[in-house]
């Protein structure tokens, strides 16, 4: 949460790709310890986040031509353990010049060569 209130005080948008808000949906629905069988409305928390602040949150599509590129990156990075999420969020992130950070919960996506200079901060690192 560090990283939303400090983005919140500096006034820049933090990008969400599409795919990661439907990760992030899917993990908390099949969580047994955060959603109940018959009860999505914890894991529907995701999106009323995103949704509440679109200063803060940018929801981003899918970056052009993302299966084909996708799947390059991720034949290219064969030793790696990203997974085609992660993949998207790369590419979305090396897509846009303005991206100068990126926050994520998985260390090895600073393996990646980003076409710009892109800080990849973790809870790993």
């Amino acid at each position: 949460m560090n990283v939303i209130e400090s983005q919140r005080n500096l006034h820049v948008p933090i990008v969400v790709p599409e795919a990661v808000a439907g990760e992030a949906y899917t993990k908390l629905r099949y969580d047994r310890r955060v959603s109940g069988r018959r009860d999505a409305r914890p894991a529907l928390t995701v999106f009323g986040l995103l949704a509440t602040d679109s200063e803060l949150f940018e929801i981003r599509r899918m970056p052009t031509e993302s299966h084909r590129r996708s799947v390059e990156l991720l034949a290219r990075y064969v030793d790696q353990t990203f997974s085609w999420v992660d993949a998207i969020v790369l590419l979305s992130a090396d897509d846009d010049r303005r991206v100068q950070n990126l926050w994520t919960v998985d260390s090895t996506l600073s393996a990646y060569r980003f076409s710009h200079r892109v800080a990849v901060s973790s809870s790993g690192n």
